[in-house]
């Protein structure tokens, strides 16, 4: 299936190559991008684990990606079914960038169930191939695709991954690299979980919230002008406005809906985002309070 406009192919000798692919052994000779390259220009953090994902895992990635954006960082992802798609989607719910690395050519969408995440992932992100158009999704362009992940990135996150697993590939590749390993703990009798549970043994950072993700790579947070998030809404996102007047104790629906700028349609968009991502609670009294995500 083709899809959108415009492409780039990028060398090593272009401005905007990315910095950190010149440190890893066997760089890519070339880059098939669609898409802004604008969203490689920021710090970038991997969130990355199983096509077959829990209800939790979901949630969990979706609230990791959404929290990296309102952060100023750009998620890169695998563009897989599960985990990858779940931290893409977040990414843009937060109203950030975010990457999608493929295995196939720049003009094939694979899977092709993912043909709209692409078009609204392209309208502030990017897709990124090392494979020449037409290029299908074979087997073993799956671990070339992780390498290229673990590069891009200054740490890995994994949220759920058996042992034997693509994450697992990235998570070591990116140890190689001296990029950051991050893992978040899950249920013992998972499968899904025995993957990160290897790599915090292994000395991977533990990640309970997303302080932990800041302690472990610091804050890449874009600036913002108060006045201007009163009197516009933010291009995108509507669930980032929300987030940034809401704490643990919680602050009254209808006072916060009345400082809303944007339509009622948006801000209903911006509620089910967090909720869906987990990250808010309804509390008695019309009050909304943060939560760290779904257990």
């Amino acid at each position: 299936m083709s899809l959108i406009e415009p492409r780039r192919c990028l060398r090593p000798t272009d401005d905007s190559w990315p910095l950190l692919l010149r440190e890893i052994p066997d760089p890519p000779e070339v880059l098939e991008i669609s898409g802004r390259l604008e969203a490689l220009a920021a710090p970038c953090v991997a969130i990355v684990g199983t096509r077959r994902a829990t209800h939790r895992g979901l949630a969990v990635a979706r609230g990791l990606g959404l929290q990296a954006a309102l952060h100023g960082w750009t998620v890169v992802s695998g563009f897989a079914l599960g985990i990858d798609a779940a931290a893409h989607s977040g990414a843009l719910e937060g109203g950030g960038g975010t990457v999608a690395v493929m295995a196939t050519g720049i003009d094939l969408t694979y899977p092709r169930r993912h043909g709209d995440l692409r078009r609204r992932l392209e309208l502030t992100g990017c897709c990124l191939t090392e494979h020449p158009p037409g290029t299908p999704p074979l087997r073993h362009h799956f671990p070339r695709r992780n390498r290229l992940i673990a590069g891009l990135v200054r740490g890995v996150i994994v949220v759920e991954a058996p042992v034997r697993s693509g994450a697992m590939i990235t998570a070591r590749l990116a140890a190689d690299f001296n990029r950051e390993v991050m893992a978040v703990p899950g249920p013992v009798d998972l499968e899904t979980s025995r993957g990160c549970h290897r790599l915090l043994r292994d000395g991977a950072a533990l990640i309970e919230s997303w302080s932990d993700v800041v302690e472990a790579l610091g804050d890449a947070h874009r600036e913002s002008d108060p006045a201007r998030l009163l009197s516009s809404p933010p291009a995108g996102s509507p669930a980032g406005w929300i987030l940034d007047r809401i704490d643990l104790a919680g602050v009254r629906r209808d006072e916060l809906r009345g400082l809303w700028p944007g339509t009622e349609e948006t801000w209903q968009q911006g509620l089910l985002a967090l909720e869906t991502a987990g990250l808010i609670l309804r509390l008695p009294g019309g009050r909304l309070a943060r939560r760290l995500w779904s257990a």
